[in-house]
C-alpha cells in the first residue's frame, strides 16, 4: 500500500518538477546577473542583437523567448514601436505555450510598460508596471525595481497623479544609490534627475531642482569613473536644464557644447537634434537670431536623418520662428510651405493605429514655443508677404545701423576692458597667495630644528651634512619654482622625495613612501603645475599619520590616459575625519582656477575615503609637455 501511494505521489509531482525545469534558462540567468548585479570598472556596451543570437541558438524554448525579448528592446530603442509590439506579443505567446511561472513574465511586463509609456498609453503602462512590481517582490533585483519605479512615476505624472508619482520617487531614490556601478546606475541617476526636474516644474520647490542637479552630477562622475563616454551626453543635457531655468544662458550653452562633444553625427542623430534645438531656443532668448537660425537648421538636418515626422515638424517650426525673427522673410515663407505639408502629413498619421505616438516624442523640445492654430499660420503667411515688400526700404536704415553699431562696439570695448582689469587683479591676488603658500613656514622651522638636534647628537656631522644637502636642494627647487608655473615630472618627484625624506627623519621613520609612474610617460618631458601635490602630502603626514599605531604608507601614482594625466595619492592614515584639507584645498583651488582660466583646460580633483582605511586623492590634469609649457610662458 505504501509503495502504491509513493508511486502516485511521484506521478503527480513529476509534471510540476519537469515544467519548472523547462521554464529555466541558465543563459538568461547569467545575462541578467552580468547586466543587473555585476559592478564594472570599465564600461562595455551590451549589443542586444548580438546577445540575442546566443539565445536563439539554444534548444531551450525559454532561452529562445528571451532572444525575442532582446530584439523587442532593441526595436524600442530604435523607435520602431510597431515591430517592438509584434515581438513582445510573440514573446508572451511563447511563454503562454510553456505554462511557465508568473516570474518568467517579469521582463515581458516591464517592456510592455515601456512600450505603452513611449506611445502615450499611460494607463496601460501603469497596469503592466504594477504587475511587474508584484513579481519583483519575490526578486532581489534592485536594477529592475529602480527602473519600474522611475517609469511608474513618469506615467503617473502624465496622468496628473502627482501624489503617487512623488511617492514612487521617494521610494526609488535610496534604491538607485545602492545599484552596482555600471551603465544601469548611470541611466537610473539620469532618470531620477529628470523626474526631480519635472516635479520641480510642478511644485516650484527649489530643493527638487538642487536634487536634479546633484543626481546629474553624480551620474557624470560615475560615467567618468567607468569610462562610459555616451553617459556624458544626457548628463550635460540635464545640467543644462537647471541653467536654462535660472536664465544662466551662457553656462547652459557650455553644457550643451560639452554634450555635443561626446556625440557622433552618424550614431547620435536624435541626441544632436535635441541639443541643436535647445541651443536655438537659448539663442532666441539671447536675441541672437542668426545663431539661432544656424542651430535650428542643424536640428532640421538631424530630424530628417531620424525620420520621425513629429520631430521633423518641431524642427520646421523652430526654423520658421528663427527665420521670421532674423528678418529672413523669403526664407521663412519657404520653411512655412514645408511646414504646412508636414502638418498635413501628421494629420494623416494620426488616423493610423499609432496615433498615440505623440506625447513622449514631443515632450522635451522647444520649451518656449507656443502652438499655433491654422488661422494663425495663415495670418503669419499674409504678414510675411507684406514684410517682404517693406524689406526694400532697409537701405534707408543702414546709416542709423552703422552709428548704433559703432556705439555698441565702444560700449562692448569698455565693458571688456573693465572685465580684463578685474580678472588680472584677481589673478595677481591668487598668484601672491600661492607664492606665500609655496612651503609651509612651520615645516621649515621644524626641519631646521631637527637639523640642529642632529648636529648636537652626531659629533661627526656626517648625517647632518647629508640632510642639510637635501634641505638645500629642497629650498633651491622651491625658490626656482616660484618663477615657473610648471615643473617636469622628474623634478617634481625629486622635490617630493627631498620633502618626504626630511619629514620622515623628523618623525623617526614613522612612514614610508613610493612612486609609481606609467611606462609610457616621459618624465623629463611631461610637466605639471607647481604646488599641486605637496599640500596634500603635508596634510597626510602632519595630521593623517599623527599618533598612528602602525607604519604609515604613501603611494603616489602617475598614469597617462590619452590627453590626460591622472595622479592618485593613497595613504593608510586615519581617514578624512582626522585630516583637515582646508589649506590644501585652498591652494589647489586657486591653482586650478589659474590653470583653467589661462589655458582653457578642465583640471579637477576628487577626495574620498578608502574602504581599507586612509584617504585617496585623485587629480585630473591635461597632458602638458615641456614645449607646451615653454610656449605658454612666452605668451605670458
Amino acid at each position: 500500500m505504501k509503495i502504491a501511494l509513493i508511486g502516485l505521489f511521484f506521478l503527480a509531482t513529476a509534471p510540476v518538477s519537469f515544467g519548472q525545469k523547462k521554464c529555466d534558462c541558465q543563459l538568461v540567468e547569467d545575462f541578467v546577473k552580468r547586466r543587473d548585479f555585476d559592478a564594472v570598472t570599465e564600461y562595455k556596451e551590451i549589443q542586444l542583437l548580438k546577445e540575442s543570437k546566443a539565445f536563439s541558438n539554444s534548444k531551450n524554448t525559454v532561452c529562445k523567448s528571451y532572444a525575442v525579448h532582446l530584439k523587442a528592446v532593441h526595436a524600442m530603442r530604435s523607435e520602431n514601436y510597431r515591430w517592438a509590439k509584434i515581438l513582445l506579443d510573440r514573446e508572451k505567446f511563447m511563454l503562454d505555450s510553456m505554462h511557465c511561472k508568473s516570474v518568467n513574465y517579469l521582463e515581458n511586463n516591464i517592456s510592455y510598460g515601456d512600450y505603452f509609456l513611449r506611445i502615450g498609453l499611460y494607463e496601460s503602462a501603469i497596469e503592466h508596471y504594477n504587475k511587474a512590481s508584484q513579481l519583483l517582490i519575490r526578486q532581489d533585483n534592485k536594477t529592475l525595481q529602480a527602473h519600474v519605479l522611475l517609469s511608474l512615476s513618469n506615467a503617473q505624472s502624465k496622468l496628473n497623479q502627482e501624489d503617487r508619482a512623488r511617492a514612487a520617487l521617494k521610494q526609488v531614490h535610496p534604491l538607485v544609490l545602492l545599484l552596482p556601478n555600471g551603465q544601469n546606475k548611470v541611466e537610473s541617476l539620469y532618470n531620477l534627475s529628470a523626474r526631480y526636474y519635472y516635479q520641480f516644474q510642478v511644485t516650484n520647490d527649489a530643493a527638487l531642482l538642487d536634487s536634479a542637479e546633484h543626481m546629474a552630477t553624480f551620474g557624470i562622475e560615475l560615467a567618468r569613473l567607468i569610462k562610459y563616454p555616451e553617459g556624458f551626453i544626457r548628463g550635460y543635457n540635464l545640467l543644462e536644464d537647471k541653467q536654462y531655468h535660472e536664465k544662466n544662458y551662457r553656462k547652459a550653452l557650455i553644457y550643451l557644447d560639452s554634450a555635443l562633444y561626446f556625440t557622433s553625427p552618424f550614431i547620435h542623430a536624435s541626441e544632436r537634434l535635441g541639443i541643436y534645438s535647445d541651443m536655438a531656443d537659448i539663442y532666441l532668448e539671447l536675441k541672437k537670431y542668426e545663431k539661432a537660425y544656424t542651430c535650428a537648421d542643424s536640428s532640421l538636418v538631424y530630424a530628417k536623418q531620424v525620420g520621425n515626422p513629429y520631430k521633423l515638424k518641431n524642427a520646421l517650426e523652430l526654423l520658421y520662428n528663427c527665420s521670421k525673427l532674423s528678418g529672413e522673410y523669403e526664407r521663412a515663407l519657404t520653411v512655412y510651405e514645408d511646414l504646412a505639408l508636414m502638418r498635413d502629413s501628421i494629420l494623416k498619421i494620426k488616423n493610423d493605429e499609432l496615433s498615440s505616438y505623440n506625447s513622449d516624442l514631443e515632450d522635451k523640445y522647444h520649451r518656449v514655443r507656443k502652438a499655433k492654430t491654422d488661422s494663425e499660420y495663415e495670418q503669419d503667411r499674409i504678414l510675411l508677404t507684406k514684410q517682404r515688400e517693406i524689406g526694400n526700404l532697409r537701405s534707408k536704415l543702414i546709416t542709423v545701423g552703422i552709428v548704433i553699431s559703432a556705439l555698441l562696439l565702444c560700449y562692448i570695448f569698455i565693458i571688456f576692458r573693465q572685465k580684463n582689469i578685474r580678472q588680472k587683479q584677481k589673478r595677481l591676488e591668487i598668484e601672491q597667495r600661492l607664492q606665500r603658500a609655496r612651503i609651509n613656514p612651520d615645516f621649515i622651522y621644524k626641519a631646521l630644528n631637527n637639523l640642529q638636534k642632529m648636529a648636537v647628537d652626531d659629533p661627526t656631522n656626517a648625517a647632518i651634512a647629508k640632510k642639510l644637502a637635501s634641505f638645500t636642494k629642497l629650498m633651491k627647487q622651491t625658490l626656482d619654482s616660484s618663477h615657473d608655473d610648471f615643473l617636469t615630472l622628474d623634478k617634481e618627484i625629486d622635490f617630493l622625495t627631498y620633502y618626504m625624506e626630511l619629514q620622515r627623519d623628523r618623525l623617526k621613520q614613522r612612514f614610508v613612501f613610493s612612486f609609481e609612474v606609467d611606462e609610457q610617460i616621459n618624465q623629463s618631458d611631461v610637466c605639471l603645475p607647481t604646488m599641486i601635490l605637496q599640500p596634500f602630502i603635508e596634510s597626510t603626514i602632519e595630521q593623517g599619520f599623527k599618533n598612528l599605531n602602525h607604519e604609515g604608507q604613501i603611494t603616489i601614482t602617475f598614469k597617462q590616459l590619452q590627453n590626460e594625466l591622472r595622479i592618485r595619492i593613497d595613504d593608510n592614515g586615519k581617514g578624512l575625519k582626522s585630516v583637515s584639507s582646508a589649506r590644501a584645498s585652498e591652494i589647489i583651488n586657486d591653482r586650478f582656477y589659474l590653470l583653467n582660466k589661462m589655458n582653457k583646460t578642465s583640471a579637477s580633483y576628487l577626495i574620498r575615503e578608502r574602504s581599507t582605511g586612509g584617504v585617496q586623492v585623485e587629480i585630473f590634469l591635461p597632458l602638458i609637455t615641456r614645449e607646451m609649457a615653454e610656449s605658454r610662458r612666452r605668451e605670458d
